[in-house]
C-alpha cells in the first residue's frame, strides 16, 4: 500500500471515528438481474431506517459474468427501472469498507434463518448474499418494482404481443451449468420438467409452454424431446442472450404461470404479476422451501 493511500485511510478512520464524514452501508452488487433486484431491496430496508446507502458495482468491472465464465452477468437494474435511485459507492469506500467491515451474508444452511445483520449500523459493508424474511422482502419488492414493455427491442414486444393471445401461457426457466454450487444445490431434474409440465396440462386449459434458458440449444436438444409433447405447443425463446436476460424476465412476467427452476429469473418473474389464479411450480427440496407462503398458489414437485 503506498504512502499515500496509508495517509488517506488514516484520516478517513480518525473523520469517521470524530462523525466528521457520515458513516455509510456499502452494498455489494453482483450476479444477474435478480440478484440486483434483491441486493437494491437490502439497501433500500437500510435507506429506510435512515442510513446513507452506497452500492459497490466494481462486479461488472472485474467479473461481468456467471460463476462458470460463461454468461454475461451485466448491471441492468437501472435499465429495467430507471426510476429507482441508486448512489454508487467511490473506489475509496469500497476498497476501505470491504476491508475494515466486512459482512459475508445469511444465504448459507448455517445462517440461513440468523437476521441480525438488519439490525447492524453503519459503518458496514455488505457482502455476500442474503436471505430476507418473507414478511420484509415481499411486500418491498411488489411496491418497488413494475413491469413496462417500454425496454423491449422489436423481437421482444413481438412475442410479448404472442403470449397475450394464448389462453394459459406458461414460462419454463430452465438453468442448469453454474447453478450447481452451495447455494442452489443441484440444477432441477429433466423428471421435475415433466412432472411440472404434465400438472400443467392436467390443471390448465390449452396451455402453451414458452421456455426460457441460458442454453436455449441443450433445451431445444435435450429437454425438449424427453418431455414428449403430444403437440406442437411450446416454443425454446432464444432471441435474448444471457446480456439481455432483463427481458426475458418480463416475458416470464408476461406468462400467466409460471414453472420455475433453480436461481430465482423464473421466481421473480413470477411475483412481478403474482395473482390467484396463477399457477407458480417449485422444486421440492429444502433449498426451495424458503419460497413457501411467496405466492398467491405455488405447487412444488
Amino acid at each position: 500500500m503506498s504512502i499515500i493511500r496509508r495517509w488517506q485511510r488514516s484520516c478517513y478512520k480518525r473523520m469517521l471515528k470524530a462523525r466528521l464524514v457520515t458513516p455509510k452501508v456499502v452494498v455489494l452488487m453482483d450476479g444477474g438481474i435478480c440478484s440486483q433486484m434483491l441486493q437494491y431491496l437490502l439497501g433500500e430496508f437500510f435507506r429506510k431506517r435512515g442510513c446513507k446507502v452506497v452500492y459497490d458495482l466494481s462486479f461488472y468491472k472485474e467479473w461481468g459474468s456467471d460463476m462458470d465464465y460463461k454468461f454475461a452477468r451485466n448491471f441492468d437494474l437501472l435499465k429495467v427501472f430507471p426510476y429507482l435511485g441508486l448512489t454508487i459507492a467511490t473506489e475509496f469506500e469500497i476498497s476501505y469498507y470491504k476491508r475494515h467491515f466486512y459482512y459475508v451474508g445469511n444465504n448459507t444452511s448455517e445462517w440461513i434463518d440468523d437476521f441480525s445483520f438488519l439490525e447492524k449500523n453503519p459503518p458496514i459493508y455488505l457482502g455476500g448474499y442474503y436471505h430476507l424474511p418473507i414478511n420484509i422482502w415481499v411486500p418491498a419488492f411488489m411496491s418497488t418494482y413494475r413491469i413496462s414493455s417500454e425496454i423491449f427491442d422489436e423481437g421482444s414486444k413481438m412475442l410479448m404481443s404472442e403470449i397475450k393471445q394464448n389462453i394459459n401461457p406458461v414460462a419454463v426457466h430452465v438453468r442448469r451449468g453454474d447453478v450447481e454450487v452451495r447455494a442452489y444445490g443441484k440444477p432441477a431434474s429433466l423428471s421435475y420438467f415433466k412432472r411440472a409440465v404434465d400438472y400443467m396440462e392436467k390443471e390448465t386449459a390449452m396451455p402453451f409452454f414458452y421456455f426460457f434458458s441460458d442454453e436455449p440449444e441443450w433445451v431445444a436438444s435435450e429437454l425438449i424431446p424427453y418431455l414428449e409433447f403430444a403437440n406442437e405447443n411450446y416454443k425454446v425463446v432464444d432471441i435474448n442472450g444471457s446480456d439481455k436476460g432483463y427481458m426475458d424476465l418480463f416475458l416470464i412476467a408476461y406468462c400467466k404461470h409460471q414453472i420455475t427452476s433453480k436461481g430465482t429469473l423464473g421466481k421473480y418473474g413470477a411475483l412481478l404479476r403474482d395473482s390467484a389464479d396463477k399457477i407458480v411450480i417449485l422444486c421440492d427440496d429444502k433449498v426451495e422451501y424458503q419460497w413457501k407462503g411467496v405466492f398467491h398458489n405455488s405447487v412444488f414437485l
